[in-house]
């Protein structure tokens, strides 16, 4: 009988294919779970998929076994996940059937693709999905190869001089690669065998256009620790933008998971939308005109701040790439969230909400069918479904793009955010902190909920003091509008006063947008209801415009 569409024999021909594929890293256990699980979904008893039968039937635990003091589950699902996403992304980027291990539970989902045809892109460009190995670009039309190659930023990884790269370093090496990867808007290089490096680097760049980046790597095992010192540098000015050493014991778990750990690290370091990269880049390219790459790159900056002032030009900017660049995907996905915000910004018309937000859709969609494994993308979409209300779509293409980059935490904390103010509080609070848990995001991203969370639990001075500690843009006027109700709760009307006149100079009319402001954003009205309070006690009343039927 079809599961999710897909036969159980092409289940059982998918279920081989990936573990008897060189490059998927499932260890022993790992398949061994895989098996268990899929062979359950196929006799129809996914309902037995719980931590208790699995710890018990695939690990040996005993049945006194407590999910809650053993995590031997929940660590080998995570570990599971991050390499189905790495081998369906790359190695098995032509298979016809995924198998996916949702976030949240521990029923497969059978997923039927279309099967990607895989060559050589044309370039003397050595492109490492792997390991330091030459691999061929992924076969996409013709018209594709002519996007923004030119400026994506590529990242070289090789062993640090001063010697051998010995194991140690070659293993880590390939961990960082392997995490660098799901990043979209970065290219991975390595050295093809008997090349040198002073070619390898004339052969990626021959216009000299766009920035190529050098990661120096060195690591060493004792006693199960894993040492790990990297460096980036910016190859043609020579500039150190990081140099950084990473620690992780192996403890009772395989080295492999300390290398995976440690790789992971690295790369949100490096590859996330306000990491290493991204901001280095905003410096090369002060002129978001510049070109279709200049302009995505400075696009990040308005989705942390949400200018006013930037709307428009930002808009008009993509508008522009798409249009110079149609086989952009991360043009066409960024664009799709500044569509979208023209109705959660209050710039549109209620009457034009639909027709927007569908054409939003439709630009989200487009970057998907340009970049199917793009994580960016997904979660693009997700936003709009979010603001269209179709909440079960939306939660899928979260969970998509937590599925693509699992090594990031970035997609996570999105998530987290909008399951928050949906209403499913403790569960969105707990992806949050598992997100900032690994690493520093965005301020308005990292630590909007926790403030919220403070206010909901009317713990108002934990939410002023975790508030005044961060450094937000001005500009951010969402802060203003928290900072204010958290003031006025308090009584501290001198304070709440100051945040209220940034935010009368940023939105002058949003004494009566406020509910359409936090109704757009999907607020629960008992969690309005409560921020308008304490807006009402900081001085600033706000009118509810909504005309009910």
């Amino acid at each position: 009988m079809p599961i999710d569409g897909v036969e159980e024999r092409e289940i059982a021909s998918a279920l081989d294919n990936l573990l008897n594929a060189p490059g998927a890293r499932i260890s022993a256990r790992g398949a061994r779970f895989l098996r268990y699980v899929v062979q359950k979904a196929i006799e129809g008893k996914s309902a037995q998929l719980k931590a208790y039968t699995i710890a018990v039937d695939v690990f040996g635990r005993g049945v006194d076994f407590d999910p809650a003091k053993d995590a031997v589950v929940r660590n080998e699902a995570t570990r599971l996940r991050s390499a189905l996403a790495l081998y369906y992304a790359v190695d098995g980027a032509s298979e016809s059937v995924a198998i996916l291990l949702p976030v949240g539970g521990y029923v497969p989902r059978f997923e039927r693709r279309q099967a990607k045809a895989t060559g050589s892109s044309g370039r003397n460009e050595t492109l490492v999905r792997t390991g330091l190995r030459p691999m061929s670009a992924e076969a996409r039309p013709e018209e594709a190869r002519r996007g923004p190659e030119h400026k994506i930023p590529i990242i070289v990884v090789r062993a640090a001089a001063g010697g051998g790269p010995g194991e140690a370093s070659s293993r880590m090496i390939r961990s960082v690669v392997a995490a660098l990867v799901p990043y979209h808007g970065l290219r991975i290089a390595g050295l093809e065998p008997h090349r040198s490096f002073e070619e390898l680097v004339t052969s990626l760049r021959p216009s000299g256009a766009g920035s190529l980046y050098v990661l120096d790597i060195a690591a060493d095992v004792e006693d199960r620790v894993l040492r790990c010192h990297w460096m980036l540098s910016e190859h043609r000015s020579g500039l150190i933008l990081a140099s950084r050493e990473e620690i992780e014991s192996a403890g009772a778990s395989s080295m492999m998971a300390a290398e995976k750990a440690v790789g992971e690290a690295i790369a949100r370091q490096i590859g996330q939308r306000w990491g290493i990269i991204n901001v280095n880049e905003r410096k090369l390219h002060p002129d978001k005109h510049q070109d279709a790459y200049s302009c995505v790159v400075h696009a990040v900056s308005y989705l942390a701040n949400l200018d006013d002032a930037e709307q428009k030009d930002i808009r008009k900017c993509l508008k522009t790439a798409v249009r110079d660049e149609p086989f952009y995907s991360d043009a066409w996905a960024m664009l799709s969230y500044i569509h979208m915000n023209e109705i959660r910004g209050l710039y549109a018309r209620p009457a034009e909400s639909d027709r927007i937000l569908q054409e939003a859709l439709g630009m989200a969609d487009e970057a998907i069918r340009i970049a199917p494994h793009s994580a960016l993308a997904h979660s693009m979409r997700s936003t709009v479904l979010f603001a269209m209300g179709k909440f079960e779509e939306f939660e899928r293409a979260g969970r998509r793009a937590i599925a693509l980059n699992p090594g990031s935490g970035e997609h996570q904390l999105t998530l987290g955010n909008r399951l928050y103010v949906m209403g499913r509080y403790e569960e969105g609070a707990e992806l949050v902190r598992s997100a900032n848990a690994r690493e520093h995001y965005h301020p308005a991203m990292s630590y909007g909920v926790p403030i919220l969370e403070l206010y909901r639990q009317r713990d108002y001075e934990g939410a002023l003091r975790l508030a005044s500690n961060l450094s937000i843009d001005d500009k951010y006027y969402f802060m203003h509008v928290m900072l204010a109700a958290i003031c006025g709760q308090l009584g501290a009307t001198a304070k709440a006063e100051m945040h209220l006149q940034i935010l009368r100079h940023l939105r002058p009319n949003y004494a009566t947008e406020f509910y359409i402001d936090w109704r757009g954003r999907k607020f629960q009205e008992d969690y309005i209801a409560h921020i308008a309070e304490g807006l009402d006690k900081a001085g600033f009343a706000v009118t509810d415009t909504r005309i009910d039927p």
